[in-house]
């Protein structure tokens, strides 16, 4: 895989939380993982299961964002998979589409081969749409969650590498109440002066 394929979805997050919820800054650190344990789906787990051996689901963007975090750390790829709905994508620097669970959990197991530490700061959640059910409530609504990160990772050549960008990621709400990631962008608006710096 390719240096900028390997750029981390910055809804990626890890589980270390410094502030409450996605209301203000919130710093997240994905810490630097062994290639060796996350090569193969081998190393998916079911550490994100509670008590009845569900697994949880989020009730918000925020916990769907530190529910992701907790997955990576477990290298949970299929905890991180039933985190995206079936057609999800994942843009990448180049502009191509990682789209759907198969391409999604490739992606996944291919980018942790590189030792990444991510700092990611979500400055805003905008929530909007949906449609009014017969009991009052809002479903079907849909949220931007939009931030700056940074990331540190191993390069194809072996030496650490590094940039900062901007990210802006799409999650919608499920029926159920439940929140799935729709899409990923760590490069809005792609192209920009804005956009990652490698």
């Amino acid at each position: 895989m390719k240096r900028i394929k390997r750029a981390l979805p910055i809804a990626t997050a890890s589980i270390v939380l410094t502030a409450a919820g996605i209301v203000g800054p919130t710093f997240i650190l994905v810490e630097p993982t062994s290639a060796s344990t996350a090569t193969s789906e081998s190393t998916a787990t079911t550490t994100t299961a509670d008590a009845s051996g569900q697994r949880a689901t989020a009730k918000s963007p925020a916990e769907l964002l530190k529910m992701l975090s907790e997955r990576i750390v477990a290298k949970d790829v299929d905890g991180i998979i039933a985190l995206h709905e079936p057609e999800a994508a994942i843009v990448n620097f180049d502009g191509s589409i990682i789209r759907g669970h198969k391409e999604i959990r490739a992606f996944y197991l291919e980018w942790f081969k590189s030792d990444p530490v991510l700092t990611v700061n979500p400055l805003q959640t905008v929530t909007a749409g949906g449609k009014r059910t017969g009991d009052g409530k809002v479903r079907n609504r849909t949220a931007a969650i939009m931030g700056k990160y940074t990331l540190e990772q191993t390069a194809a050549d072996g030496t650490r590498e590094s940039f900062s960008g901007n990210f802006c990621d799409t999650v919608q709400e499920q029926p159920n109440g439940t929140w799935l990631y729709v899409q990923d962008n760590p490069y809005p608006p792609h192209g920009g002066t804005t956009s990652a710096h490698h």
